[in-house]
C-alpha cells in the first residue's frame, strides 16, 4: 500500500508550481486581484469499531480548492468574493459529489489600522488566526473546526483592528449562526468574538467568546437554550523557525448540535501543536487533541484523542508537500461503555497557491 501512494504521489505532483500573486487589472487607487488555493493528498485511511473493520481507503483526494477576487476601490473601500469547492460525504446521495459553496463575499471598510469593518460572508473571528498560526491547514484543521463547534466562515458584521503598535488585536462579529454552508436567517444572531495580545516578540494570547443559537431559533417555536462556547491559546515562536502553542476549549451545547450530538453536553477539550523549520526547506509538525464530553443522562464519559505528526517539504515558495500520519480514537460514545471508534491515515499532502 505503501508503494502504491508513493508511486501514485510522484505522478500527481509533477504539475508545475503556481506563481505568486495576480493583479489582473489596475486604475489609480483602484486595483483587481485574483488567487488560488488546492489542498490535494495521496493519502489511505481506514476506519474502525468495536465490531471490526468498518471502512478502507485509499487514492487521491481534492481536499479543498479555494479561488478569490478581490476588488480595491480605494484606500478604504474594498470587497472580496472567494468560492470553495469541497467533495461531499459518501452518503449525500448527489449524483456529482463536489460541491461549490460561497465562502467570503463582502464589502470591507479599513478607516484605520485600529478600526476595520467588514458586512456579508465575512471570516469569523478564531479558525482563520489559527489556522494562521498553525500552518497545517492543509492536512489537518484546528481542533475547533475539527469538532464543528464553530464554522471559519458566515454571514454577518464585523469589526477588527490592531491597537497600540500591534499589541492588542480584535475581532467582533455578530453573525447569523449557521456557517458559510446555511447562511439563511434565523429569529437569533450569535456573538462571536476574539481578543488578542502579543506581549512581547514570539508571543501570542488569544481568547475568544461565543454565545447564541447556532442559527437554531425559529419564530413561533419554542426557544432553544442558548449554547455558549470560549477558549484560550498561547503560542510562542520566531519568524518561519518556529512554533508551538497549547489551547483550552469549553463548550456548553445544549442544544445537541455538535460532537455526541446529545443535549445538555458539556465538552472540554485540550490542545497543544507545534512545527520547526529547519535544513533551509525541510520541517517536521505534531498536534496531539483530547475532549472530554459529559452529560448527566450518561453512565460514563465519551472521551476522544487524536495525534497527528509529520514532515515537510517546502518544494517551492507556496508549493508545500507533508508526509503525515493522523490517529484518531473516541472511546465510550454517548456514554456506552465498550463502544469506540478509530480512524487511521496517512500519506503525502500537498497545498499549492497563488
Amino acid at each position: 500500500m505503501i508503494k502504491s501512494i508513493a508511486a501514485l504521489a510522484m505522478l500527481a505532483f509533477t504539475a508545475p508550481a503556481f506563481a505568486g500573486g495576480v493583479t489582473v487589472a489596475q486604475d489609480g487607487d483602484s486595483k483587481l486581484k485574483i488567487g488560488a488555493k488546492f489542498y490535494v493528498d495521496m493519502s489511505a485511511s481506514k476506519t474502525e469499531d468495536q465490531t471490526g473493520t468498518t471502512n478502507k481507503t485509499i487514492g487521491a483526494n481534492l481536499g479543498r480548492a479555494y479561488f478569490s477576487v478581490g476588488y480595491k476601490f480605494n484606500d478604504v473601500w474594498s470587497m472580496g468574493l472567494t468560492t470553495d469547492v469541497a467533495v461531499a460525504p459518501a452518503n449525500s446521495n448527489l449524483k456529482k459529489r463536489s460541491t461549490v459553496y460561497i465562502k467570503k463575499a463582502y464589502l470591507q471598510g479599513k478607516f484605520a489600522p485600529e478600526f476595520v469593518l467588514q458586512a456579508g460572508v465575512i471570516g469569523t473571528p478564531w479558525i482563520g488566526h489559527e489556522e494562521h498560526l498553525w500552518k497545517h491547514r492543509y492536512l489537518s484543521k484546528v481542533m475547533l473546526d475539527t469538532l464543528g463547534f464553530d464554522s471559519s466562515a458566515d454571514a454577518g458584521i464585523g469589526i477588527k483592528g490592531k491597537v497600540a503598535d500591534g499589541l492588542l488585536n480584535y475581532h467582533i462579529t455578530e453573525i447569523n449562526g449557521g456557517g458559510y454552508g446555511n447562511i439563511s436567517k434565523s429569529d437569533g444572531m450569535d456573538l462571536n468574538a476574539r481578543i488578542g495580545l502579543k506581549p512581547v516578540d514570539g508571543l501570542t494570547l488569544d481568547g475568544q467568546f461565543r454565545d447564541g443559537y447556532w442559527g437554531k431559533k425559529t419564530f413561533g417555536a419554542a426557544a432553544p437554550q442558548k449554547n455558549r462556547l470560549w477558549q484560550i491559546l498561547a503560542t510562542y515562536g520566531m519568524g518561519h523557525d518556529f512554533r508551538v502553542g497549547a489551547g483550552y476549549i469549553n463548550f456548553d451545547d445544549k442544544q445537541g448540535l455538535k460532537g455526541s450530538k446529545v443535549a445538555n453536553t458539556k465538552n472540554n477539550a485540550y490542545y497543544l501543536w507545534g512545527w520547526v523549520n529547519f535544513a533551509d526547506n525541510y520541517g517536521a509538525f505534531a498536534r496531539y487533541e483530547t475532549l472530554k464530553a459529559k452529560n448527566v443522562a450518561w453512565a460514563l464519559n465519551e472521551n476522544q484523542i487524536r495525534y497527528v505528526a509529520g514532515l515537510d517539504w517546502h518544494a517551492y515558495k507556496n508549493v508545500e508537500f507533508s508526509l503525515a500520519y493522523d490517529y484518531s480514537k473516541k472511546t465510550d460514545i454517548k456514554g456506552v461503555a465498550g463502544t469506540f471508534t478509530k480512524d487511521t491515515k496517512y500519506g503525502i499532502f500537498s497545498q499549492v497557491k497563488f
